[in-house]
């Protein structure tokens, strides 16, 4: 399965249409960057792969508190106030040898009434497929199975649960029965359990309690109390939400009363000396420029007048003179004796033609001459006529510009030091910012902490799931025998134990396989190549066990806190391929919490080879620097997340996060 394009649509921090282009380069460069800052999109994008394969089974719509219709509209983007949104995956897959192109459009409109309406089309090789959009839901397990998706589509902050002693060996159960099929084989057992309920109330009015009831109460009574826990996490989202909401409002407000400006105020301070000494600079130039020859550019026609008059002037002069020269040298032309031997008629002709040109010129040379410029001042008015008064007026209009240019920057300064408020003024807006900072750090410790307890419950209810189901095979044996009920029961029980067995069977089969993966993968990525020879997962409570270099058996607690999160990603890559499935792999927030030689460690050795494609969702402060040194020759395609303050909303570029920029064709 390759994804090559991923379409966002109003969708979250995304405003209008935007796109990624998600095919590798090449295979020697199968990973795709995506930075951006924290809160600018990046789990968004986990998110809309998510939802636009799996929809309301997706993780952030089954965990969305008022069901999937309230989890779509609040996923419509806000800042333009659209009223529908919705994503696009584009994406081949190879069945029986042939490839083919699908691409998923999943969109949602918020109708009159305040409904939610969600369409789905299915495109194979660019033409609407009417039965996969019909039966998307079976469809979609042939390209990725959502029991299995966790194990390629996951957030990196949240793997080191599966190195944590406590929590490890429920998650790493989930993962391997999701792996192996097995979940349906716990739907079926938990159906037969149904049944057995119905027929023993059938069977008889009056329950006598016995071990299994009990258990049964205890179950029920978990699950209320995971219920409750359920609600108190809702509660405390929305109370989250509201903190976040009123402090994102005091941070507007605080900017609103020039918070940003006192903040900003040595480099206005700054600003401002710069605008007045440049405004200084300007204007001295405009008196140096009024000093000299710029104010004639305000004579300019008159000027040009002057000269118009001189070179008349120099036309008089130049007539006057050469009628007197012609006067001999006309006369000396009649006296050539070829001219005199003319006929009278031919040389009266000349004569008259001479005398009007001789003529001609003493009516020029007889105009008044008014100015009588010196050579020297002749000189000077060329200087400011043509093109060196046009350079002069260029140079007079680039110079005012520039002055009222240094002019108002100066005011802008001026009026920016003017509006910042003193300290006195921003006390009770800083005081309240920082108790809704307090108030939030705390909601999202209470988040945690309810999270958690949910984990204890779900671990809690399996195990005693598990006993009630034992309970009631022994029950079931022991109260309705020889009755059609009991052969009911009897068969069940005996049914939901030969599906224990089979489950049992079937994990002792593969987890051995599972284990050389994992332990493959660890001692690929650990740093130290002797840090583990052996890892074990108990097939029945999945517990891990490692065994050091030196033979010694030791818990994943023994690790240290970098180790433990090399692990829980072995673990996750191990289980990825034992999967069996060419599947791609997202990752958002690929090196949290990791110190600099085990982020070195998910760089070189993991990224490259975690999948024909991977897609690495990362903030400015992970993928960075030597990281992203290291790992450029693997990038195929980068980009960066931008959130635009004026529209609010997040822009995607190409181009990696500013410092470590490469944009790729």
């Amino acid at each position: 399965m390759i994804l090559d394009e991923l379409v966002l649509h109003d969708f979250g921090v995304y405003g209008g249409r935007q796109s990624l282009t998600l095919t590798p380069s090449s295979p020697d460069q199968p990973i795709v960057l995506v930075g951006g800052l924290n809160g600018g999109g990046k789990t968004t994008i986990l998110e809309a792969l998510q939802l636009c394969l799996f929809g309301g089974a997706a993780p952030s719509a089954a965990r969305s508190v008022g069901g999937y219709e309230e989890h779509l509209r609040r996923r419509i983007h806000r800042g333009t106030g659209v009223q529908e949104a919705g994503v696009e995956l584009a994406f081949r897959h190879t069945s029986n040898g042939v490839e083919q192109s699908y691409r998923v459009v999943r969109s949602w409109t918020i109708g009159r009434g305040g409904s939610c309406r969600e369409t789905l089309e299915i495109l194979r090789d660019g033409k609407l497929d009417r039965l996969a959009t019909d039966n998307w839901a079976e469809q979609v397990e042939e390209f990725m199975p959502a029991r299995i998706a966790s194990l390629f589509l996951f957030d990196g902050e949240k793997v080191e649960s599966y190195a944590d002693p406590e929590e490890a060996p429920a998650l790493i159960a989930t993962a391997v029965h999701n792996l192996l099929g097995l979940d349906i084989v716990e739907r079926l057992a938990t159906d037969l359990s149904a049944l057995e309920r119905r027929k023993r109330v059938d069977a008889s009015g009056l329950q006598v309690v016995t071990p299994a009831d009990e258990a049964r109460v205890e179950l029920e009574g978990r699950r209320e109390q995971r219920l409750a826990l359920q609600r108190e996490l809702a509660a405390g989202n929305d109370a989250l939400d509201r903190a976040n909401r009123d402090l994102r409002a005091a941070d507007e407000r605080f900017k609103r009363e020039g918070g940003d400006l006192y903040e900003r105020r040595q480099m206005l301070e700054a600003n401002a000396e710069t605008a007045a000494r440049q405004r200084t600079d300007e204007e001295r130039q405009l008196r140096e420029l009024a000093a000299g020859a710029a104010p004639l550019v305000m004579v300019q026609e008159l000027l040009a007048a002057v000269a118009e008059r001189d070179r008349h002037e120099h036309e008089t002069a130049s007539a006057a003179g050469l009628a007197a020269i012609l006067e001999d040298e006309h006369s000396a032309i009649l006296e050539l004796l070829h001219v005199a031997a003319l006929a009278p008629t031919a040389r009266s002709e000349i004569e008259a033609v001479l005398a009007s040109r001789r003529e001609q010129h003493a009516r020029t040379g007889a105009r008044n001459v008014h100015l009588a410029l010196s050579s020297d001042a002749k000189l000077a008015l060329n200087g400011l006529t043509g093109d060196a008064i046009g350079e002069l007026r260029g140079d007079v209009e680039a110079a005012v510009a520039r002055a009222l240019d240094a002019r108002r920057a100066d005011a802008d300064a001026g009026a920016a030091l003017a509006a910042i408020p003193s300290a006195g003024d921003l006390e009770e807006l800083s005081a309240t910012r920082i108790a809704l900072q307090s108030e939030v750090t705390r909601l999202e410790r209470a988040k945690s902490a309810f999270e958690t307890a949910l984990a204890d419950a779900d671990r809690d209810i399996a195990q005693l799931r598990e006993r009630e189901a034992r309970l009631a095979e022994a029950d079931a044996l022991e109260r309705f025998k020889g009755e059609d009920a009991d052969r009911v029961l009897l068969h069940s029980a005996r049914v939901r134990g030969t599906l224990l067995r089979f489950r049992e069977a079937v994990i002792a089969r593969h987890v051995s396989r599972i284990e050389a993966l994992v332990l493959e993968s660890f001692q690929r990525l650990v740093r130290k190549p002797g840090l583990i020879s052996g890892l074990a997962i108990d097939p029945v409570t999945f517990a891990l066990q490692l065994t050091a270099g030196d033979g010694h058996v030791m818990a994943p607690s023994q690790l240290s806190a970098g180790e433990r999160q090399l692990l829980a990603v072995a673990i996750l890559w191990g289980l990825a391929k034992a999967s069996g499935r060419p599947l791609p792999t997202v990752i958002d927030t690929p090196l949290g919490r990791l110190d600099s030689h085990h982020r070195s460690r998910l760089v070189e050795r993991y990224f490259p080879h975690a999948s024909h494609q991977v897609i690495l969702l990362s903030t400015d402060e992970e993928i960075s620097g030597p990281y992203h040194a290291a790992l450029l020759p693997r990038i195929g395609r980068s980009y960066r997340l931008e959130f635009d303050e004026a529209t609010r909303r997040t822009v995607i570029e190409d181009g990696y996060l500013q410092g470590d920029a490469r944009r790729v064709a």
